[in-house]
């Protein structure tokens, strides 16, 4: 099944929004066995909406709309579609009746344009949706399905995994007699194109129902492979087979499997351990803290942290010297290990990881550029720092700071426990 998927709101064509439903979307689809083979974006125009509408339809199975179905005058979703498919607005009871339910819960009035949502058209299954107003939509036309939805994510989300997403998994297992299976493995430590160059060329072990994606991010490189079969048990063996064949060639780089993520394997070792983390956090700005806390069960491991934005701070908090920092500088090796072990012996923890640099746009220098990062980690009797350069970007450089602390915590873990 080849998939388009049409993100609709002058807000993503003036990068006023990150459209963040196309990749969802994308790999929602994917994780089905789809073929995802278009994403475009548009603003809020009857007329660019029916262009693309009958552009897609020529190549794809399926169209997968977001956006344009609010109660205000630039959502034209609807009013487009009815033209589309030369149909009528028709007022849905059950869908009126639950924007007054909605309504009376929150103790909010009901207007003539909240009421319009309920004016959908007379063709399409209505998809429903507790999450907000506004319904989904699903029509089909010579063969095709298009599929509207509401551009507010969790909405979006909500709809597809409830209607579309079964909807759209068992037209595919029709058309093949086979299922989608996926499994995926979990890298870092290496770069996406190192890593293809270690696993080969891979027609040489994947067979024709087999596939295989590099989905590459800030904490390391996902490896997902996929079968397509009519049997689970033969299909799960065929997986094996392939993790085997891709551990040999890669396994010194695995860390985890599925739905892993570094962050989850390194506190499952901190608790397997019975370690606990601190941290010590300047251009971060407590990012770290908050990842660790994230998880649940962080009570366990995670004792707390300082956040020393200032030289100040990082004498009073974590006992860096006055000496260190103007010898040295605050990014520094120096002062890194500092934070560290100062942080580590205030807050009695097991580990401390400390972060220092410049994040940016503004106070670089020849020597240390923007995207210059200290990062340390101290235990009882070793302290290592790395410094990275990340570049120009400022929230990037701070992702990635929390990124690259995570996996030296992790590699320490797995090396003294």
């Amino acid at each position: 099944m080849n998939i388009a998927i049409l993100t609709i709101g002058d807000e993503l064509c003036i990068g006023q929004i990150i459209n963040t439903n196309a990749a969802w979307l994308a790999q929602s689809c994917s994780d089905i066995g789809a073929h995802v083979i278009r994403h475009i974006t548009i603003g809020d125009s009857i007329e660019a909406l029916l262009n693309e509408l009958n552009s897609l339809s020529k190549e794809a199975d399926c169209i997968i709309m977001s956006g344009g179905l609010g109660p205000t005058h630039d959502d034209k979703t609807k009013e487009t579609l009815a033209m589309y498919f030369n149909d009528t607005l028709i007022l849905d009871e059950e869908t009126l009746h639950k924007l007054k339910a909605r309504a009376r819960l929150r103790g909010l009035p009901l207007n003539q344009r909240n009421m319009d949502q309920a004016l959908l058209p007379s063709q399409c299954t209505i998809l429903s949706n507790p999450r907000g107003t506004a319904p989904g939509m699903l029509f089909q036309k010579d063969d095709v399905i298009y599929v509207s939805l509401p551009g507010v994510p969790s909405e979006l989300k909500g709809i597809m995994n409830d209607h579309v997403l079964p909807h759209l998994r068992s037209k595919i297992e029709q058309e093949h007699g086979k299922k989608p299976y996926f499994r995926t493995i979990l890298t870092k430590g290496i770069p996406e194109s190192a890593l293809a160059d270690l696993i080969g060329d891979p027609s040489a072990f994947l067979e024709v129902d087999d596939s295989l994606a590099f989905l590459p991010s800030y904490h390391g490189v996902r490896l997902r492979i996929g079968v397509l079969h009519t049997d689970q048990i033969a299909a799960q063996k065929r997986l094996d087979e392939l993790q085997t064949i891709l551990i040999e060639k890669a396994g010194e780089f695995v860390f985890g499997y599925g739905t892993d993520t570094l962050l989850s394997v390194t506190t499952d070792l901190l608790k397997k351990h019975r370690k606990t983390i601190s941290v010590v956090e300047s251009c971060t700005g407590g990012m770290l803290g908050s990842a660790f806390t994230q998880q649940t069960g962080s009570s366990s491991y995670f004792m707390g942290g300082f956040l020393t934005y200032s030289n100040e701070l990082k004498i009073r908090l974590a006992d860096v010297s006055e000496q260190s920092l103007t010898q040295y500088g605050a990014v520094s090796k120096e002062v890194a290990e500092e934070m560290a072990k100062g942080g580590r012996i205030r807050l009695q923890t097991d580990y401390c990881i400390s972060i220092t640099g410049i994040a940016g746009p503004d106070g670089g220098s020849d020597e240390k550029p923007v995207g210059t990062v200290w990062i340390a980690l101290a235990n009882e009797n070793h302290v290592i720092a790395k410094r990275f350069n990340f570049g120009g970007d400022r929230a990037i450089n701070r992702e990635r700071s929390v990124a690259q602390a995570i996996s030296m915590l992790y590699d320490m873990l797995i090396v003294k426990g």
